[in-house]
């Protein structure tokens, strides 16, 4: 059995997966998605950024897409409506916001309509243009009484190994702790990834795991890879992940339209 006659749902990572370096989706991956949604073919998001972040992407796209976003706090469906939507109790900011300064990285807040921030980042708004979603800068006491998606911890990876490191040694909190890559460690409500959001958005459309295709490049992505039959770890992703699923399928690099090229030779 071909791999094209085994899967019609088609899960995507934005960041490192289906943008380029630019962040913008090449004309060669928008072609090959249209291609797959003429197909009859269901397309989903699932991505750290938040639900406005990529609102410009999935008009690009055409609508019609189903999306995980702020790494499965919100689930939106096809037609933008909101169907889940978790947030992290307060206890958890009071914990974690003061680590930003103590460990001297940048500290970032998803509500439900906002990015907020404690200090400008002037290399955190590049990967924005397209969206024009851009922070608001608030003081930390405001945003300790914030209900929060997810909280972000942005800055030098050995800086954020100390960040984590600090977090594990604190009383247990309600959370799921991830690198997204070396630069954001985040964190979200207990039990909440994109895999457990993907297997909650599957049942609600009535559709099976074991014909879903995922792409992805980051740590956030290991749920979502266990979740699904078919993973594809893009070529530009760490060595480590690719060690923990060693029977995936490889895409080229998201700079070199790894997803279409992928898609292509295997699908469409």
């Amino acid at each position: 059995m071909s791999l094209a006659s085994q899967v019609n749902t088609f899960v995507f990572d934005m960041d490192g997966t289906l943008l380029n370096d630019e962040h913008e989706i090449s004309p060669l991956t928008l072609r090959a998605l249209q291609e797959l949604k003429a197909r009859g073919a269901t397309l989903i998001i699932a991505t750290g950024r938040h639900y406005r972040d990529i609102h410009a992407y999935l008009t690009q796209l055409g609508g019609g897409i189903a999306a995980i976003t702020a790494n499965g706090a919100m689930i939106h469906n096809a037609q933008g409506e909101l169907i889940s939507r978790e947030v992290l109790p307060l206890a958890v900011n009071q914990a974690l916001l003061p680590l930003a300064e103590q460990f001297d990285v940048h500290l970032n807040m998803y509500t439900d309509s906002e990015w907020l921030v404690t200090a400008p980042c002037e290399s955190m708004l590049s990967a924005h243009e397209q969206s024009q979603f851009f922070y608001r800068q608030l003081p930390l006491q405001q945003l300790l009484a914030t209900p929060a998606l997810k909280i972000l911890f942005y800055g030098e990876h050995e800086k954020l190994q100390r960040v984590k490191a600090q977090i594990l040694q604190l009383p247990p909190l309600p959370i799921h702790l991830t690198f997204s890559d070396d630069y954001y460690l985040e964190a979200m409500p207990q039990n909440i990834s994109k895999g457990h959001s993907l297997t909650k958005l599957m049942n609600l459309l009535n559709l099976p795991l074991a014909n879903a295709m995922a792409f992805g490049d980051g740590f956030n992505d290991v749920e979502m890879f266990s979740t699904v039959a078919h993973p594809v770890v893009m070529r530009n992703a760490s060595e480590k992940l690719k060690q923990l699923f060693p029977n995936a399928q490889h895409a080229q690099p998201n700079n070199e339209d790894g997803v279409a090229t992928f898609l292509y030779e295997h699908i469409l």
